[in-house]
C-alpha cells in the first residue's frame, strides 16, 4: 500500500526483496545505495543482525521522480529476514508492499531454498495475504560455474513460461538495476490504478524504520501461529 504526504504531496512506494538466507537481498540493497548516490535518503539501516544475517530487515530509502509531473516519489527499499525462524516477521513485512522482488541463489542448493521461499510467498497469497502485490524473480550469482542454467532453474522453482527471469551478479551490481526497475515499474502502475479510482484518501504516512522495527517486535497474534505453521508445513513436504 503506498503512502501519502499531504504536505508536500509526496507519495512513497514500498518494494520488498524476499528469499531465504544468503540469496543475495542485503547486497542488492548496498548495491542499490552505492548507485544512487544523489537520490538516496539516507544511510542503509540495518536494526539488527545475529550471526551475520538480517534479524528484521535491511532499509533504504530513495528518491525516485515524480508521478507522471504530479506528486513527487520515493521507494522505501527493504528485505526480509531470511530464516524460516523469523517467519513472522517475513509475514509482517510482505503483507501490503508495492512490489516484490524474490531473490535466489543460482546454485543448486540456492535453487532448492528458492522454491522454499517461493512456496512461503505462494502460501500467503493463498491465504491472502499480498495476493495482488507484482512479483519479480531475480536469479542471482549468475557467475558462478555451478549455475544453474537458466530454463531448468524456471522449471525447478515452478515458473510458468511468461515469467522474466532478472539475471543478477549482485556483489559486482550486474542486473541489480534492471530487476528494481521492473518491480519499481510494476509498483507503479498498480498506484496510478489506485489514484484513479481512490485518489489519496484513506493513504497513510509513511512510516520510519524505527516505526516498522517497534511493529515487528510487538506480538503478531494469530498471524505468528499461521506464520510458523506455513513455514513448518513447507519444510515438512521438502523431507
Amino acid at each position: 500500500m503506498p503512502f501519502f504526504s499531504p504536505a508536500d504531496g509526496t507519495i512513497t512506494l514500498r518494494i520488498v526483496y524476499d528469499g531465504l538466507g544468503t540469496a543475495g537481498k542485503t547486497t542488492n540493497i548496498q548495491k542499490l545505495h552505492e548507485l544512487y548516490t544523489l537520490r538516496r535518503q539516507g544511510p542503509v539501516v540495518t536494526p539488527e543482525v545475529v550471526r551475520g544475517r538480517t534479524a528484521y530487515f535491511d532499509w533504504l530509502e530513495l528518491s525516485t521522480g515524480t508521478l507522471d509531473d504530479t506528486h513527487p516519489l520515493r521507494c522505501q527499499v527493504l528485505t526480509v529476514p531470511g530464516q524460516f525462524a523469523y517467519a513472522p516477521r517475513r509475514w509482517k513485512l510482505l503483507k501490503e508492499p508495492d512490489a516484490i522482488v524474490c531473490v535466489c541463489d543460482s546454485t543448486p542448493a540456492g535453487v532448492k531454498r528458492g522454491r522454499l521461499g517461493l512456496e512461503f510467498l505462494r502460501k500467503l497469497r493463498e491465504r491472502g495475504v499480498c495476493p495482488d502485490v507484482p512479483v519479480v524473480i531475480q536469479a542471482n550469482k549468475r557467475d558462478l560455474p555451478e549455475a544453474v542454467p537458466l530454463e531448468e532453474l524456471r522449471v525447478l522453482l515452478g515458473l510458468g513460461a511468461d515469467e522474466r527471469i532478472y539475471e543478477s551478479v549482485a556483489s559486482s551490481g550486474e542486473g541489480v538495476q534492471l530487476a528494481f526497475f521492473a518491480a519499481l515499474d510494476r509498483a507503479r502502475q498498480q498506484l496510478r490504478r489506485h489514484l484513479e479510482e481512490h485518489g489519496t484518501a484513506g493513504l497513510q504516512p509513511p512510516q520510519a524504520p524505527e516505526e516498522l522495527l517497534e511493529l515487528l517486535r510487538v506480538e503478531l497474534d494469530d498471524a505468528e501461529d499461521e506464520a510458523y505453521a506455513v513455514a513448518d508445513a513447507i519444510t515438512s513436504e521438502e523431507h
